[in-house]
């Protein structure tokens, strides 16, 4: 495990923590052969590949250390009901806890109902042990986030050939330029994500995206991800090369508006 500083540091030594809690109510072997039976999952890559415009991936979460307390009663399927009616390519579920006041819970019943309108689910979260992967898919995960700021290049690699190897797609996220030739030297990720947020000042800036979305093969699928307030900010990614965008804080701060915030973000088109 490499020294991972700051509060991304923070979050993944309690998350180490509540794997091995994970690991005692219900071990690997049995998360394992739960997520064998689960059902196909579904390909964000295609899906996205196939849009005609830029797709929007609308995330859901409670809280968050930047933004604080979003939504302490979300309602996951009901969110999703929403983000899916709104034309959202993907939906993607917080799950981590202590910080983010998700659970695995949030993304399997959201799983239930994307799934029947054929829209991927993203597990967004720390993911630095296998026992995650299997609980994703197990609760029915399509894609599990890989954060290279929170892993080794032996974590990432084994990680990211295990995701694969049972169907799902990797959306693999940097911050930086390094961050990036890691990303891209380890393995060959199709979905790469690229975070506007300075994880030191948590304040966001687009030109982050506008800068290494140059250095990213064009046959990639490149992701902005973090800042994106309304449908303008999602053009202007879309100029900078983004086949999609991750949106969560102003989705989920829209309130009664989120619908029509959603719906707007999705019908963006560049070209």
């Amino acid at each position: 495990m490499i020294e991972i500083p700051g509060i991304l540091g923070e979050i993944v030594e309690k998350r180490l923590i509540t794997i091995e809690q994970s690991k005692k109510t219900r071990p690997v072997s049995e998360m394992r052969l739960i997520a064998e039976n689960a059902s196909v999952p579904l390909s964000l890559q295609r899906t996205v590949a196939s849009q005609r415009g830029i797709s929007l991936i609308a995330e859901m979460k409670r809280s968050s250390p930047s933004a604080g307390s979003l939504d302490p009663d979300l309602d996951p399927a009901h969110r999703a009901s929403l983000y899916c009616n709104a034309g959202a390519t993907a939906i993607s579920v917080l799950t981590e806890h202590d910080y983010f006041t998700g659970s695995i819970e949030d993304l399997a019943a959201v799983s239930i109902i994307a799934r029947a309108s054929r829209v991927p689910v993203l597990r967004k979260d720390f993911i630095v042990d296998e026992y995650q992967v299997h609980e994703a898919r197990a609760a029915g995960a399509d894609c599990i986030l890989l954060i290279i700021a929170c892993l080794d290049p032996k974590q990432y690699t084994d990680l990211f050939d295990l995701s694969t190897s049972m169907g799902m797609d990797v959306l693999v996220e940097v911050f930086d330029e390094p961050e990036l030739n890691i990303a891209m030297t380890e393995v060959e990720p199709r979905i790469v994500g690229i975070n506007n947020r300075n994880l030191k000042t948590l304040q966001t800036s687009l030109s982050v995206f506008e800068t290494l979305a140059q250095k990213i093969p064009n046959d990639r699928i490149k992701v902005a991800e973090s800042g994106m307030q309304n449908p303008s900010d999602v053009e202007r990614m879309g100029y900078a090369g983004a086949k999609a965008v991750l949106v969560g804080e102003s989705l989920m701060k829209a309130g009664t508006d989120v619908s029509e915030l959603a719906e707007a973000m999705a019908a963006v088109e560049v070209g």
